[in-house]
């Protein structure tokens, strides 16, 4: 297989972990105080392929991975991969409905979950309405289910399996704006263009080391935290969950070169770390998705930790580590790139005609190369057709291009929320507010975070006639319902919602001028949403 000017050798991810097979005793993977060598991982992967096998599993299968970050995550996934089967790895975050729907939606034909996240899985098990395969990772007694230690007991051989580029791979989820996440269902080629995107921005030698701040259910944290660094020979450190101080132990002691971070971790960062953590760096190179953050911030970020910042964009559609992105010899201000070959990129008014240059419009892309975008959405044709029409994938963003072709990131059309990394749905959070009997309507927008260039959750609640609440109960009625980081930060209550004179929609555009000034903010007064994992 050819991509752009690549000859590939392989094209599959059973493929590329057993080449790598060959580094033998080098370090693949750092967790917290493990380790695991190229040929143990490997190995590994093979015996939990085998052992899934004996369960019936095969070529096609899903196999939903309900786990935090951890060695044995990444084997399943890789053991997965191996057999052909289809892993989907869901948010640890997710309560007990959202985690019935998702499994609805995928069926799968197993579940790998944590022992600390199995009361969610037991609490909907028994109306599910299918059978499953079912298995606890770390629980002194995982009756009824089985032990995950179980898997690690299959041959190390390599399963006798035809697996091509085009087959499907994996389902990520994402989240929608219309409602909750969409599986989006990738072939093996999906991960492929952003190898060699890595390579194109980071220009890794295989004694650099990444680290990773992502989670593995989502595209940074698997393909680009793992799958790229293991491509290129690297070894990779993987944490549970994101922690300055673990971030600066690992650029500081343990080397890391190349990270991948939003805006909201880097001022974490820079805020926590002291002069003489900066000094002590080895970080080269960040790849970032900063827009929203000031430019200044930005550039005291490079100059505190003397590193070089790239900044990409794209979606979980379209392929890893940003479909459009900027390069070291190739980065003008205020653009997020181009496609460099690997994608065209195009704006489109309201009716799909595309626009002139310094137009804005909707962000438009559409793949080069066969197999390389998602295969569509899992059971999902509606909404597949709907995202891409016309041979385009329509982003549900906002931009325009410059006169020289650079992209330039305007905003998001869409009513979704971009906090700490998540896409949220508003009317997600809407329907679990209005499920309180004192509240009539809800509406939930972003507001802008000024110190970290985010997003963070403001819902502005209209009452039931004569019905009274403090904004606390509206936080309070919101947790154990949603996953933490979609519980609004800001509350205010209002005497009415705008809203257009055609269609009764709220028009949300009216609520983000209002800004935070007179809303509750429960960070303010120090209240902390409880996590469920």
């Amino acid at each position: 297989m050819r991509l752009k000017d690549y000859d590939l050798d392989v094209t599959t991810v059973k493929g590329i972990i057993a080449r790598q097979a060959a580094l033998g005793e080098k370090v693949a993977i750092r967790f917290e105080d493990q380790a695991i060598t190229y040929v143990e991982v490997n190995g590994t992967a093979n015996r939990i392929a085998n052992s899934l096998k004996a369960l019936g599993i095969g070529k096609g299968d899903v196999v939903v991975t309900y786990m935090q970050n951890s060695i044995d995550h990444i084997l399943a996934w890789f053991g997965c991969a191996k057999l052909g089967a289809i892993w989907a790895p869901v948010n640890v975050a997710l309560m007990p409905v959202d985690l019935a729907h998702t499994l609805r939606e995928c069926r799968p034909a197993a579940i790998i979950m944590d022992d600390l996240l199995a009361v969610n899985y037991r609490s909907i098990r028994e109306e599910l309405g299918f059978k499953l395969h079912e298995i606890v990772r770390g629980a002194a007694d995982p009756a009824p289910f089985a032990d995950f230690t179980r898997l690690l007991d299959g041959e190390d051989v390599e399963p006798e399996v035809d697996i091509h580029w085009s087959d499907p791979a994996g389902i990520i989820f994402t989240g929608g704006s219309t409602g909750l996440p969409k599986g989006v269902l990738v072939s093996n080629a999906w991960y492929l263009p952003g190898l060699y995107r890595y390579h194109e921005l980071f220009q890794p030698k295989a004694e650099d080391t990444h680290v990773s701040v992502g989670q593995l259910y989502h595209t940074i944290g698997s393909a680009v935290d793992v799958l790229a660094p293991i491509y290129w020979g690297m070894t990779t450190i993987i944490m549970r969950w994101y922690s300055t101080d673990a971030m600066l132990d690992a650029i500081t002691r343990q080397g890391a070169n190349f990270t991948v971070m939003v805006g909201p971790i880097m001022m974490a960062l820079m805020a926590q770390a002291k002069p003489e953590d900066a000094a002590a760096s080895t970080l080269k190179i960040v790849a970032t998705a900063t827009t929203g953050l000031p430019h200044e911030k930005l550039l005291a970020f490079r100059e505190k930790f003397h590193v070089d910042t790239l900044e990409i964009y794209g979606q979980t559609e379209t392929g890893p580590l940003g479909s459009v992105n900027q390069r070291l010899w190739d980065r003008p201000y205020h653009s997020v790139g181009k496609g460099h070959g690997w994608v065209d990129v195009a704006i489109g008014d309201p009716h799909g005609s595309m626009v002139a240059a310094g137009v804005t419009g909707e962000i438009l892309i559409r793949n080069i190369y066969p197999s390389t975008f998602m295969m569509g959405y899992y059971n999902r044709p509606d909404k597949f057709a709907e995202a891409c029409r016309d041979l385009w994938f329509h982003t549900g963003d906002l931009g325009y291009l410059d006169e020289q072709g650079y992209l330039h990131f305007v905003g998001r059309m869409a009513h979704s929320i971009r906090v700490k990394g998540e896409n949220i749905a508003a009317v997600e959070i809407e329907e679990i507010i209005m499920t309180h009997p004192a509240v009539e309507r809800a509406a939930v927008v972003g507001a802008h975070d000024a110190r970290s260039g985010d997003e963070e959750i403001q819902a502005f609640v209209k009452l039931v006639g004569g019905a009274e609440l403090e904004p606390l109960d509206i936080i309070k009625h919101c947790e154990g319902k949603i996953a933490y980081f979609k519980v609004p930060r800001f509350v205010e209550f209002v005497e009415a919602l705008p809203v257009s004179a055609t269609k009764n929609e709220v028009e949300r555009h009216k609520l983000k001028e209002i800004g935070t000034q007179a809303s509750f903010d429960r960070v303010a007064i120090g209240y902390k949403v409880r996590r469920s994992a």
